[in-house]
């Protein structure tokens, strides 16, 4: 139950309450309004009142010592949330006592979810599930009464529990009965709504045998004709409680006919039926294929892609020459999917393609073609800002690269002689099937300062980019842009808690009538200032240390035309690394003198394990901060400011 935010060293402390969905009524489950009382967290205070709680329990009958299944939806609590925040990390539960054939009491634990929290409004937890065992002694009709619900909540590294114990107004919200099942008839639930071929089919059931094998097959509507082979894969399996769960996915298309049907299981002793209706993918309208590009060079990996085909057709893909002429060598075959679509790597195999032709089962009725280039292009290089420090990591990135072959790296000089691959110390390099360049390199940490080109080698193609190491550096960014741009000035390697002073330059190297603005240093040797150009003769902007033998450095900026952006972004630096690596995060645009809390994400949006940073935003709206990336399911790094209606930014990071 989300009350309010009580200050802490790192941020704001969470109260929740429950969610409401609505449930429709089904066997074995009940619905009760009781009042609850809700202990907040943190001195936050407490709440009375009333609070809906729906709970389905399943199977009916049970062994003694058995596992039951509960379904809970929780409606809202009399605690309300007075701060918005998002994805904050929750795990509810209920406790249920039992009366009649067993005593004591269970709990039902949801999965860890992220809710995003809205200020002022009941907070929507959505249903959850979870299992309980019944004692082993128990026998005849149970009967299950709310007790107490209970939210643990994580914010900023510490949980914390919301308790909302009943207090009057509970009531039963279903039974069980323990008893022996293994005379008892199995039950079978398949879906009510139609399932296309090639697709997988939920079942599910009760009162089955338990350590036995579920074998799925599919029969005629009358029982008949049961046929294994229909279905070609399962993920059936029986419980220790005796519940049937997984899929059981269908043959192709021209196996299983439209049809109704009905889907058997047994598992060696007992067997039970439930009605299927299949039918296929009917296209919505004409088909179409793309490229993923329209031209490549020779060796290049393309990807074709079509829909609305027939599902579970084989799609023939072929190259023409500039007469039409089918390049035989050139062929590629994939089947639809069950949605009528497909999706086929195309190797540039040819210097004679001119056009990709696409068919659906060799029907010439449904024969696509498009045109297409084999192109003469060089493999492209880029690192990005191109400044690093002495055993620091740098992406790159490029494309036309040969698919297919390994790319290796080397520091040469600037004028490209005495290329040396032991100064690069490591690299994540590879060549994507589009023959695109991505990775890392790592240089060492003994490279000099100095002006290089860093050289990548694959197959037969070789490119070079320009590569500043230097211990101190500054990068812009942008680094062009029109009259008002705000230019982020991003410092590494200046002295802990200086100050440095940021002004621009014109091209006989004076001071431009920009403001100049100052910014102390991180403890990392970091700083990120916001610099506004709004004089044109600007051509470069200087920093420098407010120091005695103050440290100096100059990055070029040129003024353009145009409209300036705006709104809140950051950068990574690297975007890619192994774990481990230590990621320059730069923001700009945020609430100024605010806190902003880095984070790791997972593929599924929820927050890593590694450990979040902080940092107060600058007077200018910008932040740098370095942030470790340890936990190898990260997949983006996001800042979000500690604040009600808080920014948040997140940009993809790579772990390789």
């Amino acid at each position: 139950m989300l009350r309010r935010a009580v200050a802490l060293t790192a941020g704001a402390v969470l109260a929740w309450t429950g969610g409401t969905v609505a449930l429709a009524p089904v066997a074995h489950a009940g619905t009760v309004t009781p009042t609850v009382h809700c202990t907040l967290p943190a001195s936050q205070g407490e709440a009375t009142g009333p609070q809906e709680m729906s709970v389905e329990l399943s199977p009916a009958i049970v062994d003694p010592g058995g596992k039951v299944h509960a379904k809970v939806t929780l409606g809202p609590s009399p605690a309300t949330s007075g701060l918005s925040l998002s994805d904050v990390p929750t795990t509810p539960s209920i406790d249920l006592a039992m009366s009649g054939g067993a005593t004591g009491t269970v709990t039902v634990t949801g999965p860890e979810i992220t809710l995003d929290v809205p200020s002022g409004q009941p907070i929507e937890i959505p249903p959850y599930e979870g299992d309980f065992i019944i004692p082993t002694d128990a026998s005849g009709p149970i009967s299950f009464t709310p007790t107490r619900n209970l939210t643990r909540t994580k914010v900023l590294g510490s949980t914390y529990e919301t308790p909302c114990d009943v207090v009057s107004g509970g009531g039963s919200i279903g039974t069980v009965d323990a008893e022996g099942t293994a005379g008892l008839p199995a039950t079978l639930t398949a879906p009510t709504t139609e399932v296309r071929p090639s697709t997988g089919v939920a079942l599910s059931g009760s009162l089955w045998t338990v350590g036995a094998t579920p074998v799925p097959s599919l029969c005629a509507a009358d029982g008949g004709s049961c046929d294994t082979a229909k279905f070609v894969s399962n993920t059936l399996a029986i419980s220790s409680s005796g519940e049937l769960t997984g899929s059981a996915v269908l043959a192709r298309a021209g196996t299983v006919a439209d049809g109704s049907y009905l889907v058997k299981v047994s598992d060696g002793t007992k067997e039970a039926t439930a009605s299927l209706t299949v039918k296929a993918f009917v296209p919505t309208g004409p088909r179409t294929i793309a490229l993923s590009r329209a031209g490549a060079p020779l060796g290049s990996v393309i990807q074709v892609t079509g829909s609305n085909y027939l599902q579970d057709r084989w799609i023939n893909t072929i190259g023409l020459d500039a007469n039409g002429a089918t390049l035989d060598d050139t062929a590629v075959y994939v089947r639809s999917t069950p949605e009528g679509t497909f999706s086929v790597d195309f190797t540039v195999s040819d210097p004679a393609i001119a056009a990709i032709q696409v068919d659906e089962g060799n029907d010439p009725a449904t024969v696509l073609t498009t045109p297409f280039t084999v192109t003469d292009a060089d493999a492209t290089l880029s690192a990005g800002a191109a400044k690093v420090k002495p055993g620091g990591t740098i992406t790159l990135s490029g494309g036309d690269w040969p698919v297919g072959s390994t790319p290796t790296a080397a520091l040469c000089a600037a004028d490209g002689s005495a290329c040396d691959s032991a100064a690069i110390t490591g690299s994540t390099l590879r060549i994507d099937a589009d023959g695109t360049l991505a990775g890392t390199v790592t240089v060492s940490g003994s490279t000099s300062r100095a002006e290089y080109l860093l050289q990548v080698t694959a197959g037969s193609a070789q490119a070079l980019t320009p590569l500043t190491v230097a211990p101190t550096f500054v990068v812009l960014t942008p680094s062009a842009g029109p009259k008002g741009t705000a230019v982020t000035v991003l410092g590494q390697g200046f002295a802990k808690v200086a100050t440095v002073s940021i002004v621009g330059l014109k091209a006989d190297g004076s001071q431009t009538s920009d403001s100049l603005k100052t910014k102390v240093v991180g403890l990392d040797g970091a700083f990120s200032q916001t610099f506004t150009v709004n004089d044109t003769a600007t051509v470069a902007i200087r920093v420098k240390e407010v120091l005695a033998n103050p440290r100096v450095e100059t990055a070029a900026f040129t003024v353009q035309d145009g409209v300036v952006p705006a709104g809140p972004s950051f950068t990574l630096s690297p975007s890619e690394g192994p774990t481990g690596t230590t990621v320059q995060v730069a923001g700009r645009g945020f609430a100024p003198v605010a806190t902003v809390a880095v984070t790791g994400r997972t593929a599924d949006g929820a927050q890593t394990s590694d450990s979040f940073v902080t940092r107060v935003i600058g007077l200018d709206g910008t932040f740098a901060l370095n942030f470790t990336v340890r936990d190898p399911a990260t997949r983006a790094i996001r800042a979000c400011e500690v604040l009600v209606n808080g920014k948040i930014v997140q940009q993809a990071f790579t772990v390789s």
